[in-house]
């Protein structure tokens, strides 16, 4: 593998991994929602909403990096998710949540077979 190939599928594993691992707390964030009394419910939404502000700046800056389509556009996912907690529609929260994990998880998928192919993982 070349240099500036291995660069970059290093790159994407190392954002793909961090991104989700972020993507696990944000859903743990979702569940606890449910729970909060109404007086807790602004507050929590207010932390839930910040992490995942975070977590979309991650994503942004991965796409920076990493450049290409399919990069791009992830954060717009935990938009629509913050969105509907919001406005208390969790499930669809959480389908966005989980369509944004697989697409996370299938980025870095493709950098860690390429790893693999190199011996490097």
């Amino acid at each position: 593998m070349k240099g500036e190939k291995l660069r970059e599928n290093i790159l994407g594993f190392m954002y793909a991994e961090r991104l989700k691992s972020a993507l696990i707390i944000a859903g743990q964030l979702l569940d606890v929602l449910p729970d909060l009394n109404e007086g807790e419910r602004s507050g929590g939404l207010k932390m839930f909403g910040s992490f995942v502000r975070g977590v979309g700046n991650e994503m942004r800056l991965a796409a920076n990096v990493m450049g290409g389509s399919d990069w791009d556009g992830l954060s717009g996912y935990l938009n629509l998710m913050e969105g509907y907690a919001r406005l208390g529609q969790l499930e669809a929260a959480r389908q966005e949540l989980s369509q944004t994990l697989s697409r996370v998880t299938a980025l870095g998928a493709s950098t860690m077979t390429s790893l693999k192919r190199a011996g490097l993982l």
